[in-house]
């Protein structure tokens, strides 16, 4: 192994399952929409609608794409303006929405081991996090463990374009070569890493098989793998 001399981190399904905490969250905002806005809730705001108004911003507005925060909440704008709203009062719901949906949105489960691994190589290793997510991981309790955390929607575009990767290499101060990124997504994670030369952890929980044409510097099941795999360096 070359030399580490920090490590960054993807957030969603490599610190946590993901699909779990945004369901949750989901059926927190729409508890709280019926409560508020009952009459423009009665028809099923469910999964097949979320996703058909998610493709119509989109396609309005491709450049937000990376931006998961502003797509949410243009998403609920619509909805309320399809059930009659105004534009001010729909603005007013989906800000309420989102609201309820964020903060929930918090409140997620670690991987087993997860807050224990990033003990201990907080120890040892400045961590950051790159996320294309918009989780808010500074106010997460495992938040403690990291320098800073960079959001896509912060940026132009989300990883793999390297912009976020090379913000974190300057915050750190160290050259990408001395960086790890550990993530679960071949692409986002190993592609946009490597391809400004830091090394890449595909953290692969299910065993997947890989066809991408890079490949990464290490592979892990488990994020505990990194301590022995890093222990020589501490």
């Amino acid at each position: 192994m070359s030399l580490i001399r920090a490590l960054t981190f993807d957030l969603d399904n490599t610190l946590w399952e993901t699909d779990l905490s945004i369901l949750n969250a989901e059926d927190v905002m729409v508890a709280h929409l019926q409560k508020i806005a009952p009459m423009a809730m009665m028809v099923d705001f469910n999964s097949d609608s979320f996703k058909k108004l998610r493709c119509d911003v989109v396609n309005d507005y491709p450049h937000l794409a990376h931006n998961l925060t502003r797509v949410r909440q243009e998403i609920l704008i619509r909805w309320f303006e399809s059930q009659g709203a105004t534009r001010i009062l729909a603005e007013h719901l989906s800000k309420e929405g989102y609201n309820a949906f964020y903060e929930e949105r918090q409140k997620v489960l670690p991987y087993p081991g997860t807050n224990e691994t990033l003990a201990y190589l907080s120890k040892f290793f400045p961590l950051a996090a790159i996320t294309n997510g918009n989780a808010d991981l500074m106010a997460m309790p495992m938040g403690q463990y990291f320098e800073f955390s960079l959001k896509s929607q912060d940026f132009p575009r989300a990883k793999p374009d390297p912009a976020m990767f090379k913000e974190a290499i300057s915050r750190l101060g160290i050259h990408p070569s001395e960086c790890l990124h550990v993530g679960d997504d071949i692409l986002h994670d190993v592609e946009g890493a490597k391809s400004i030369g830091m090394q890449a952890a595909w953290f692969n929980r299910n065993n997947y098989p890989s066809d991408s044409q890079i490949k990464a510097d290490y592979m892990i099941t488990d994020l505990h793998e990194l301590v022995e795999l890093l222990k020589p360096l501490d």
